[in-house]
């Protein structure tokens, strides 16, 4: 296997009277046909034996000025990390280990579970130098945010920026032409954002959302990549955070929220998305009582990182913001999933209300379980489940010994 190049040049190195490694059985047409008429032929006649050889060939001119033009033992010169090392800057954080400057940052979510809301508490964190939720400084206060409403509705973000109090000067919003949609696949809205972003010079540009702004489906490899190419190459361009949020597939059983925990491949459309992306965000309900609730406790988690150790899960609820609208009320302990108690949840629930009357030995324990339809072995896992919450008063192999709660 040999490239036109690296055809030319053995040619090149042949005319010359240098040693070549190529073989001829690699070789193809009109080259092929070059190398075999050199064979036999007194280096002095090379020029016109190629000329012979080529002789009614429409590129005749154009193939004999390669060959020609080729600077023989002429080598192709290629740089090594050690050589790219000094040029490349290194990376650089807006959120440590969550959002990446000059990279694609996805957010997937399914409709519902606040996906805007998200967008607009970081905007209102990073425009009023809030922190992030993890304690996290903000890195460039002064800077704004251009917030790509693919929605088509700025009266609702305007609402809630309102609310919010987001510093509104400094959140900028693309918008579509009247009558129209935005869709990047077009010219002239990809250059309206590469304007706004050399212009503002933002330090995070939203686009909300992927199926919003781009008008070919997604589940193909060659739909998907001219648009992400084209948001991968601005934000490394002007050093920008940029977050593409983008939506799960449909939940069955005709739920409309995810109640269970994401993964990579709940994202919707081609896997192609999900791997340009340098980090991927989880955002989904957590179901953590015996019911489903819409209005429950979301979990932000990270579902793919390239770029270091993964950051610990985050939670947040809604919580209201008199006079009117909402705010993520953020927790670093994310909200864990309700699962049906089992039988050692329900003996271990026992044995702690049993023992709060008191310290009692371990025999009269097993006794009063059995009453209760709990077994010997199924008590001492239930007391090993409680992780330390009851203690012995004395050796466990002491005929005094008995059971209490560390909290006594």
């Amino acid at each position: 296997m040999l490239t036109e190049r690296l055809q030319i040049q053995a040619l090149a190195d042949r005319l010359a009277g240098l040693p070549t490694r190529i073989s001829v059985r690699h070789m193809q047409e009109p080259w092929r046909t070059c190398w075999h008429a050199l064979e036999g032929v007194d280096p002095q006649d090379y020029s016109q034996a190629l000329m012979r050889a080529l002789e009614g060939h429409p590129d005749r001119a154009h193939i004999l000025e390669a060959i020609f033009a080729a600077q023989p033992g002429g080598k192709m010169k290629f740089e090594s990390l050690a050589d790219l090392a000094a040029t490349l800057p290194p990376i650089s954080w807006i959120w440590p280990r969550w959002l990446p400057r000059g990279m694609l940052t996805v957010v997937g979510a399914a409709p519902g579970t606040g996906k805007s809301f998200l967008m607009l508490d970081l905007a209102w964190r990073m425009t009023t130098n809030q922190g992030f939720p993890d304690g996290n400084p903000i890195p460039n206060p002064d800077a704004c945010i251009l917030y790509v409403d693919g929605e088509g509705v700025p009266q609702i973000l305007n609402e809630r920026a309102q609310h919010y109090s987001i510093d509104r000067k400094r959140l900028y919003l693309l918008l579509a032409d009247s009558g129209e949609t935005i869709d990047f696949g077009l010219e002239k809205y990809r250059n309206r954002l590469i304007n706004m972003v050399a212009t503002l010079q933002p330090e995070l540009v939203v686009i909300d959302s992927l199926s919003s702004v781009h008008s070919r489906g997604q589940n193909n490899v060659e739909d998907v990549r001219d648009l992400l190419s084209f948001l991968i190459q601005l934000a490394e361009a002007y050093q920008i955070g940029l977050i593409l949020v983008h939506h799960i597939r449909k939940p069955g059983n005709g739920h409309q929220m995810q109640l269970f925990d994401l993964s990579m491949d709940d994202l919707s459309g081609s896997a192609h998305i999900v791997a340009m992306a340098r980090v991927v965000w989880g955002l989904h309900v957590v179901q953590t009582g015996p019911q489903p609730d819409p209005n429950g406790p979301r979990k932000l988690k990270m579902l793919k990182t390239n770029l270091g150790p993964y950051a610990d899960p985050l939670g947040f609820e809604f919580a209201p913001l008199p006079p009117k609208g909402v705010y993520l009320k953020w927790s670093l302990e994310a909200p864990q999933r309700y699962r049906e108690p089992t039988k050692e949840d329900e003996c271990a629930a026992w044995l702690l209300e049993l023992l709060r009357d008191g310290p009692m030995k371990p025999r009269n324990i097993i006794e009063a379980g059995k009453e209760e339809g709990f077994s010997r072995g199924l008590i001492y896992n239930a007391r090993n489940s409680l992780q330390g919450r009851i203690v012995n008063t004395q050796g466990k192999n002491s005929p005094y010994n008995e059971w209490r709660l560390v909290d006594e």
